[in-house]
């Protein structure tokens, strides 16, 4: 049961994977004799002491992304990997359900991350969860047809908006408007969300220049073409958070996610766009729910905390928008 007399919440940004899925993450990546014989002595460990170093990363990722920082990131990529994949292991549907009731969160979005997450896969998970969950589809860049694939989840209504994952679905700038074009237009006639990864991802071992995660400016050009595509660009740019509060600034089509931001570039959002277009994530498994929500309410007044945990994205998913009592905020 939701807590009484708080503002009530959403989650933009959540995702499920099933331990066969975890198998499939770059199996090229983890051959090396670090995951071979490190990760069974190390993994144990970690379970245990979650509870201390969980806070710390995620505190030094939200503080520290610049240009020495991330270098820094790069060269512990094996391990950033293991945690990531032992996140998911640990951190399932029944856990993140647990976790809602507990601080309040009345629903949770779930990114589908094709082709290691099947959008079909979580449909069928979360179903005995009614309205807990809205699922956003996704398809891989190769797919040869990917209207076609994805169409049927917003006809039948089961899906409430789409993913792009760069890095994950095999999309990279010098290809993004050719391969995402069909799905930007996709959403904008359906009048969905369409929600897109921004950030740079450190980790040598699973970044190519061929597969990457696109910049800004190979985003504009989609963001131009289709003004009507509602477009939620997922942790706020995290080390380029500058370049995405210009584009929406530019484009009133783009709203941004707070995922892995520190509250002072949330307010820097909010000061630039408004409150409207700010839409509290936590992207869980890989960032805890109560750490997400404590640093947006650090970052906003009750008034402007209601619409970035709650309306904003109640919005954008079509749901309806009661009255919130403010007490213990």
């Amino acid at each position: 049961m939701l807590p009484k007399n708080k503002i009530k919440v959403i989650d933009f940004h959540t995702h499920l994977m099933s331990l066969a899925g975890a198998e499939q993450v770059f199996p090229e990546a983890r051959q090396s004799m670090f995951f071979k014989h490190v990760v069974p002595l190390v993994e144990p460990i970690a379970d245990l002491t979650e509870g201390l170093h969980d806070r710390l990363l995620r505190d030094l990722a939200m503080r520290y992304n610049n240009k020495l920082s991330r270098l820094i990131y790069s060269h512990c990529g094996e391990l950033f990997l293991m945690e990531a994949l032992r996140l998911f292991k640990r951190h399932g549907l029944e856990r993140l359900v647990f976790n809602m009731d507990k601080l309040g969160i009345e629903r949770s979005v779930i990114y589908s991350l094709e082709p290691l997450t099947k959008t079909q896969d979580i449909l069928e998970q979360v179903k005995k969860y009614g309205d807990r969950f809205s699922v956003f589809a996704s398809v891989h860049a190769e797919e040869k047809d990917k209207v076609g694939y994805l169409k049927p989840f917003l006809d039948s209504g089961t899906a409430s908006g789409l993913k792009i994952h760069p890095m994950v679905g095999g999309y990279n700038a010098s290809n993004l408007y050719e391969k995402a074009g069909d799905i930007f237009a996709l959403a904008e006639a359906y009048d969905v969300p369409l929600a897109m990864h921004t950030g740079d991802i450190p980790i040598q071992k699973i970044t190519t220049s061929q597969v990457s995660c696109c910049g800004i400016p190979a985003i504009e050009a989609l963001v131009r073409d289709f003004p009507n595509c509602k477009l939620v660009l997922n942790h706020l740019g995290w080390e380029s958070w500058r370049a995405v509060i210009k584009l929406a600034e530019e484009h009133p089509n783009v709203y941004v996610e707070t995922s892995w931001q520190h509250a002072s570039i949330m307010r820097r959002a909010v000061k630039a766009l408004g409150p409207e277009r700010v839409i509290f994530g936590s992207d869980y498994p890989l960032f805890q729910q109560w750490q997400a929500l404590r640093e947006v309410r650090r970052a906003f007044k009750p008034q402007d905390f209601q619409l970035v945990a709650h309306d904003n994205a109640a919005r954008l998913l079509k749901l309806p928008i009661s009255e919130h009592h403010v007490v213990g905020v």
